[in-house]
């Protein structure tokens, strides 16, 4: 069967779709476990609208171990989908960690990157939030149409309530993406500064003590770790007030589905079992799109991860098998070489022609900037251009 051209586009998005069947496999089990969360609803209502009434004991206690029964079937699918995951995070990490050290060493090797390193952390990064609570989320949220539709079966005054609760935890979602995507954005790359900054300063740690610059190194650094903290705090404020707004929301919801149901009660429209039921159906129907508010940071932060990571492979691609140094030898020849660089409109070494035969010593001189190092790079064949 032909790939999707989607799946095309990249060397990661390539990988990832490899796990296609894992991710198939998590989301039957996800497919389970929303089904049957339907079953504390239905057990409320034999309780309330008919054990209550009947008293028939006998049929109570089957009933209640059957629940029983279905909630280990729950549990066995929440730890099976979560131990999937798990365990595809780590083959995800064994199928690319070689692949990101070949291509942070190239892009070190050429001076593409201020800190190839870091793509390790986004692997990190994008690893955790696969087997992280938030891809839960979005499994778990294609079912809330279902409860609702269960709500809109009880009462239809119900299912408008669930749905406008709904629209309003989806406004802050989206809410919450405009405003927290440029603060954590700048809040990243500030650290990652700050951390370029202080390793590049550390590399030359006896200089830097024996011409007593540890004073000004560290006022410099403080700068950056200042701006870094200030931006972090600004950011975790404003992530945090909008949770805080998304938790007034769920509480209100629940003691309004609550009141509602009670007033079609008293009404006669509504039994007491539907009452608890709804109010249950509707905290399930409203927790993935919570999740989704509260887990909305660890996805900013993933997507820019994946992104950087699949940038770095797409610059620096997988070398050809086969494809190995040619073997040394002691002369060696340059005939017409020509050395840019991005930054420069003239080139750095152009036409140059030269032999050095095997056995000679020969020393290259001139002046800073002429050139030597670039020569120097271009014999071992490291030079990027």
């Amino acid at each position: 069967m032909k790939t999707p051209s989607f799946f095309q586009r990249s060397e990661l998005t390539a990988t990832l779709w490899s796990f296609r069947r894992e991710f198939l496999v998590v989301g039957i089990f996800s497919m389970v476990v929303n089904l049957l969360m339907l079953t504390p609803t239905i057990y409320m209502l034999q309780v309330y609208d008919r054990f209550m009434t009947g008293r028939n004991e006998s049929t109570l206690i089957a009933v209640s171990l059957i629940v029983l029964f279905l909630f280990a079937v729950i549990a066995f699918a929440e730890w099976s989908r979560s131990r999937l995951l798990v365990r595809l995070g780590v083959r995800l990490d064994e199928r690319l960690n070689s692949r990101v050290f070949n291509a942070c060493f190239e892009s070190h090797l050429n001076q593409s990157r201020d800190n190839p390193v870091e793509a390790f952390s986004n692997l990190t990064n994008v690893r955790q939030f696969i087997t992280g609570n938030g891809i839960f989320a979005f499994f778990d949220a294609p079912w809330s149409p279902i409860y609702l539709l269960v709500l809109f079966m009880l009462h239809p005054s119900l299912g408008v309530l669930s749905l406008i609760f709904a629209g309003i935890l989806t406004g802050v979602a989206i809410f919450s993406h405009r405003v927290t995507q440029t603060p954590t954005q700048k809040t990243t790359e500030a650290g990652v500064k700050e951390a370029v900054y202080l390793h590049s300063k550390l590399r030359n740690a006896e200089v830097i003590e024996s011409l007593g610059m540890l004073g000004n190194l560290r006022q410099r650094w403080l700068g950056h770790h200042q701006r870094h903290m200030s931006m972090y705090s600004a950011s975790q404020d404003r992530q945090r007030r909008i949770q805080a707004l998304s938790k007034f929301i769920r509480y209100s919801q629940q003691s309004l589905m609550l009141g509602a149901g009670a007033l079609l009660v008293i009404e006669g429209e509504l039994t007491v079992g539907g009452m608890i039921a709804a109010n249950v159906l509707m905290s399930r129907c409203l927790q993935p799109i919570d999740t989704i508010v509260g887990s909305w940071a660890g996805w900013q932060s993933a997507r820019k991860a994946f992104e950087a990571l699949e940038s770095l492979l797409r610059d620096h691609p997988e070398r050809p098998a086969g494809l190995i140094h040619e073997a040394l030898r002691g002369a060696v020849r340059i005939e017409n070489l020509v050395a840019t660089a991005s930054n420069r409109v003239q080139p750095i070494l152009a036409g140059l022609t030269a032999e050095f035969p095997a056995g000679e010593v020969i020393a290259i001189v001139g002046p800073s900037g002429s050139g030597k190092s670039t020569l120097a790079r271009c014999l071992v064949g490291i030079w990027p251009e």
